[in-house]
C-alpha cells in the first residue's frame, strides 16, 4: 500500500471535520429536542414541578422572646404552677378536715385523669401542649398513688410499686414517643417530689428509696435511649440531695443501718452505670462532664458510708472505710482496664481516686515520722510503678506525694519531731529525690517516646 500524498491526506483531514460538524449539528437539535419536552411536560403537569427544582433553604427565623415565652415558658410554668395549686389544696383540705382521706384520694386521681384525657385530645393539632399537659398528669398520679399507699394504707405495697412500675414505663415510652425531654423531666421531677408536695412525715424507709430507685431506673432506660444529660443530672441530683438529708436529719443506725447501706450500694451502681452506660454502648468518648459525675458518685457514696458509721463505738472506723474505698477503687481500675479496653483514662480515674484514698487513710490511722515514713515508701512504690509500665500518671504522683511529705515535714513534723527524727526523714526525702532525678537523665528517651500516660 502506497503513502498517501499531501493533498490527499488534506482532503481526508476536511471530509472528518465535516463528519464531526455534522454530528455535533444532530446532537445539538436531539438536545433541542429533549428540552422542549421537558418544558411541554413541565406546563401539563405544573404540580409535578416542584420534583424537578431543587428546594430553597428554610430562612432561619430570628429569636423571637414572645414566641418563647408563649409556646415554651408559659405552658411549662402553667403545668407546674397546677401542680402546687393542686398540692396546696390537698394539703389544706388535710389541715381543715374537709373531706374523707378516701374523697381525698380519689379527687386527685380525677384531677390527674383530666389533664390526661385533655392531652389526648390536643395531641394531633398541639403536640407540644399535649406533651406538658401528659407530664402533669403523670406527676400527679405518682404523689396520688404515693400518698394513697404511704400515708393512708388504701392500697397495699405490691400494688403501689407495681403501678408505679407501670407509670414509670408508660411515661418513658411516651416521652421517647414524643421525643422531648420535658416529659421525662416534669414527669420524673414531680414524683421525686413526692414527700414534698404531698406533706406529711414517713417511717416507712424501704418504700421511700425503693420508691426512688425505680423512678431511677426508668431514667436509666431512657438514658439508654436518648443521651438526654439534663434529664441524667436531675435524677443524680435529687436522688442525693434526698438520701443524704435523710442520712444526717433522721437516720438511726440501730433501725436503719442495713438499709442505709443496701440503698447506698444500689444508688452507687446505679448511677454509675447511668452514667457510663451511653458512653460505652454507644463507643463514645468519654467527656470531661462524665469524669466529674464519676468521681461525685463515689464522693457521695464514700460520704454516706461515713455517715452509716457516725455511730460506730469501733476507734478506727474512719480509716478502715478510707482503706476499703481504696481498695474498691483499685479494684474497678482493673475492671475497667480488663473489659472496657478503649476507656483507659476511666481505669487511670479509678486508680488515681484509689490511690488518693489510700494516701489520705494513713494520716487518718498513724501519726508521727511513720506517716513520713509510709508516704515516702508509696512514693517509691508509685514511681517503680510508673517508671516499669511507662505511666507518667504514676511518675507524677509520686512527685506529688514526696512534695507533700517534704511541706508536712517542714511546717508541721518540725514542731514535734526529735532532731534524730528529722535527720532520717530529711536524708531519706533528699536520696530518693536525687536517684529519682538521675533515672530521669538516664532513660528521659525511654520514658518520654512511648509513655502509656
Amino acid at each position: 500500500m502506497t503513502d498517501k500524498t499531501p493533498n490527499q491526506q488534506l482532503q481526508d483531514l476536511i471530509q472528518q471535520i465535516r463528519a464531526f460538524e455534522q454530528e455535533q449539528e444532530q446532537n445539538r437539535q436531539e438536545l433541542m429536542r429533549l428540552k422542549n419536552e421537558l418544558r411541554a411536560f413541565l406546563s401539563n403537569n405544573a404540580g409535578n414541578a416542584a420534583a424537578f427544582q431543587r428546594p430553597a433553604p428554610a430562612p432561619k427565623q430570628p429569636f423571637s422572646l414572645e414566641q418563647f415565652i408563649g409556646l415554651k415558658l408559659l405552658n411549662l410554668v402553667g403545668i407546674i404552677v397546677l401542680l402546687i395549686g393542686i398540692a396546696i389544696g390537698v394539703k389544706f383540705a388535710i389541715d381543715k378536715n374537709l373531706i374523707s382521706p378516701l374523697v381525698r384520694i380519689i379527687l386527685a386521681y380525677i384531677a390527674g385523669g383530666a389533664l390526661l384525657l385533655l392531652s389526648m385530645m390536643l395531641r394531633k393539632k398541639y403536640e407540644a401542649f399535649s406533651a406538658i399537659l401528659f407530664s402533669g398528669a403523670a406527676a400527679t398520679f405518682y404523689f396520688t398513688t404515693y400518698g394513697a399507699f404511704e400515708f393512708y394504707g388504701f392500697i397495699s405495697r405490691p400494688i403501689a410499686f407495681s403501678f408505679m412500675v407501670l407509670l414509670t414505663f408508660a411515661t418513658t415510652w411516651v416521652a421517647l414517643r414524643f421525643n422531648r425531654q420535658e416529659i421525662a423531666i416534669l414527669a420524673f421531677v414531680g414524683a421525686y417530689g413526692i414527700p414534698f408536695l404531698v406533706g406529711g412525715e414517713s417511717g416507712n424507709v424501704l418504700a421511700l428509696f425503693s420508691y426512688l430507685f425505680i423512678i431511677n431506673s426508668g431514667i436509666l432506660f431512657v438514658s439508654f435511649r436518648k443521651n438526654w444529660e439534663l434529664l441524667k443530672y436531675l435524677s443524680f441530683a435529687f436522688t442525693w440531695i434526698i438520701f443524704l438529708s435523710w442520712l444526717v436529719m433522721e437516720y438511726n443506725s440501730k433501725l436503719w443501718f442495713g438499709t442505709g447501706f443496701t440503698f447506698t450500694a444500689a444508688f452507687f451502681a446505679l448511677f454509675t452505670v447511668t452514667g457510663l452506660g451511653f458512653r460505652i454502648l454507644r463507643q463514645q468518648k468519654m467527656q470531661d462532664i462524665d469524669f466529674l459525675l464519676t468521681g461525685a458518685i463515689s464522693l457521695l457514696t464514700y460520704v454516706s458510708v461515713l455517715q452509716l458509721y457516725k455511730n460506730a463505738i469501733a476507734e478506727h472506723v474512719f480509716a478502715n472505710i478510707t482503706l476499703f474505698f481504696g481498695f474498691f477503687h483499685f479494684l474497678l481500675s482493673i475492671l475497667v482496664y480488663k473489659l472496657l479496653t478503649a476507656y483507659s483514662k476511666l481505669s487511670n480515674w479509678y486508680m488515681f481516686s484509689g490511690i488518693l484514698l489510700l494516701i489520705m487513710f494513713v494520716p487518718i490511722r498513724y501519726e508521727g515520722i511513720t506517716v513520713s515514713g509510709i508516704w515516702i515508701a508509696a512514693a517509691i512504690a508509685l514511681f517503680t510503678a510508673g517508671f516499669m509500665l511507662k505511666k507518667r500518671m504514676l511518675r507524677f504522683f509520686s512527685i506529688g506525694l514526696f512534695g507533700s511529705t517534704l511541706f508536712k515535714l517542714v511546717l508541721i513534723d518540725s514542731l514535734r519531731f526529735s532532731t534524730i527524727e528529722k535527720i532520717i526523714t530529711y536524708i531519706s526525702i533528699g536520696v530518693v529525690l536525687l536517684v529519682i532525678s538521675f533515672l530521669y537523665q538516664k532513660y528521659k528517651d525511654l520514658l518520654f517516646a512511648k509513655d502509656n500516660q
